[in-house]
């Protein structure tokens, strides 16, 4: 494909959109799986384009972006010389000088980069992530024709439901991102230093001497693809006394434990935790022993005026297993305020109560357009009231925050960014689990973390002043209260009251009543016209066709006035009825 043609990968472009309906299906929100075979056969920029898509639950269906994230993006691989060029420039040293070795086929290969192993001169074995040459052009020509052809999309009825040139604008700026390597080496440093070693966690540590915008260097990590966990046996032996079902319990309560400590104590979380980032490592007694982290503490004192000093060291007890993340192109961070409020999100639905959660989500959300609180709160109250009747433990917490956030999306309230990649990352997380333990709620388990959080949070020192401040504000006021009641009833009873109302969509009411008035007033002049006309005809004298035309005349403008707004009413009708 990267040696094609500007003309020959339209042709291409349009012949596949057309065969599987593209545009039609995705503004219709139908046939997704349609939609995702068309950019699997499409290729890397339109894989990329419909994973970016499967995040955006404020505008596609849950249906259709859980099949968005079905997305293969098994590659074809480059030729082995156009990687070692490629590396050569990038690193300006020849590949021998630098690597004892280095497999010229590649293990893996997605949809910017393939990855090789390789050894470093010093011994360490190593993985090298090696952009696909000419990636960057290939998507710069595919979002360009895609830019392109925006406007043939205005046929379909349905196009205008979706604002395809926003959607277009955060595509590209996150394929640049994705492209820089140097972005993608920051994040990853970053989760190393916040995570390897947490208990069976462990993060492969980045090279920075040998990495660049187009090459990333980073240490082996051993182990198996998660996948191959979900689809091992239950009853079948791991270990001696354990098994696989004991195993995959054990692994999904880490995962949840793990992610609720990136999202509330780092707030920088793993924002795409599907399967094939994480890899499954086995370990013996012996090799559990081997890696388990050191604890080294130091008490030091005095005995009469003798001073001492003691060093303890402990091997943690870990479970014999690592669970190694190997991808970190897609990073979530959240600050204080947002970690804040997605806890009482989290709370306000635990507990059921609808003002709370209507509350809670209106914090995490900024105004775009007109909003109408009551006819929100009403909508969400309708949604709660027909799915929180659920026992905690069915609550299915991605189809919650998918409407959660259609409902703001019709409201004209847009969720943060962060908690919007906080949500995708929740509903790739919850399917995890749900393959490796269908038993565990993931919403019954991560609500006590939330809780956990809040309460740390809380200060109470300083809730005690406030409330004591409150209430000492309170009881000053209280005596001042009957002599400005007295004031009140004084006034209404001079006459010198005002009552102040305020209209709900007060300026549709009186544009509906301004209407009304338009309508009223051009019947009574129609009305008019006729029977002016009607006199006209009926006094002219005999031979005296100006007045009888004149007459005539009237009859036929009103005729014609009437004829217009008959036809108007019934294609304001019709409108009503299509749009049901």
């Amino acid at each position: 494909m990267r040696e094609q043609t500007k003309t020959a990968r339209l042709r291409q472009i349009i012949k596949i959109l057309n065969h599987y309906h593209v545009v039609k299906n995705i503004t219709q929100q139908k046939n997704p799986a349609d939609v995702r075979s068309a950019f699997e056969e499409l290729g890397p920029t339109f894989i990329k384009v419909g994973q970016m898509m499967s995040v955006r639950t404020d505008i596609f269906t849950l249906a259709f972006t859980k099949e968005l994230r079905n997305l293969q993006d098994d590659v074809k691989t480059d030729s082995f010389a156009s990687v070692k060029a490629l590396v050569e420039k990038e690193l300006g040293l020849p590949l021998t000088e630098i690597f004892d070795s280095f497999d010229e086929q590649p293990f893996a290969s997605a949809s910017i980069a393939q990855a090789h192993h390789a050894r470093l001169k010093n011994g360490q074995s190593v993985v090298a992530k090696v952009q696909h040459p000419g990636i960057a052009a290939e998507i710069e020509l595919d979002l360009s024709l895609f830019e392109k052809a925006i406007p043939l999309a205005s046929w379909v009825p349905e196009s205008n439901v979706i604002d395809l040139k926003h959607i277009l604008k955060e595509i590209r700026e996150s394929l640049q991102n994705e492209l820089d390597f140097q972005k993608e080496l920051l994040l990853a440093e970053k989760f190393y230093r916040l995570n390897d070693g947490w208990k069976e966690i462990r993060v492969p540590k980045m090279e920075a001497a040998y990495s660049t915008k187009k090459v990333i260097i980073m240490d082996l990590m051993p182990g198996t693809n998660l996948k191959e966990l979900i689809s091992a046996p239950d009853d079948t032996l791991v270990q001696e006394k354990l098994t696989y079902k004991e195993l995959k319990k054990t692994v999904s309560e880490l995962l949840i434990e793990h992610f609720m400590k990136e999202v509330f104590e780092d707030g920088f979380f793993h924002a795409d935790p599907h399967p094939g980032n994480i890899l499954l490592q086995l370990l013996n007694d012996e090799e559990n022993q081997q890696t388990a982290p050191i604890n080294r503490t130091k008490h030091q004192g005095t005995i009469g005026h003798v001073p001492y000093t003691i060093n303890y060291t402990k091997k943690t007890a870990l479970r014999p297993f690592r669970l190694n993340f190997i991808d970190f192109g897609m990073m979530g961070t959240l600050n204080r305020e947002m970690q804040a409020k997605m806890s009482n999100v989290i709370i306000a639905i635990y507990s059921k109560d609808n003002q709370r959660i209507t509350n809670a989500v209106h914090a995490i959300c900024k105004q775009v357009g007109s909003f109408d609180e009551e006819k929100f709160t009403d909508e969400l109250d309708d949604f709660l009231n027909r799915y929180l009747n659920l026992p905690v433990k069915e609550i299915d917490l991605q189809k919650v925050f998918s409407q959660v956030v259609v409902i703001c999306h019709d409201n004209n309230l847009q969720i943060d960014d962060s908690a919007t990649m906080l949500i995708k990352a929740f509903g790739t997380l919850e399917g995890v689990i749900e393959d490796l333990n269908p038993d565990l709620s993931l919403f019954e388990v991560i609500a006590p973390f939330a809780q956990k959080y809040f309460i740390q949070q809380l200060n109470l020192k300083d809730e005690l002043q406030e409330t004591g401040l409150d209430y000492l504000s309170t009881l000053k006021a209280l005596p001042k209260i009957p002599s400005h009641a007295l004031n009140v009833l004084d006034t209404f009873a001079k006459g010198k009251g005002k009552l102040n109302l305020e209209l709900k969509n007060q300026r549709t009411l009186l544009e509906r009543a301004e209407a009304m008035v338009n309508r009223l007033v051009i019947g009574l002049i129609l009305s008019a016209l006729v029977i002016g006309s009607s006199i006209l005809v009926q006094t002219s004298p005999k031979g005296h066709t100006l007045i009888s035309n004149l007459g005539i005349f009237g009859y036929s403008v009103a005729a014609l006035s009437i004829l217009f707004l008959i036809l108007e009413s019934l294609y304001r009708r019709y409108r009503k009825w299509k749009d049901r």
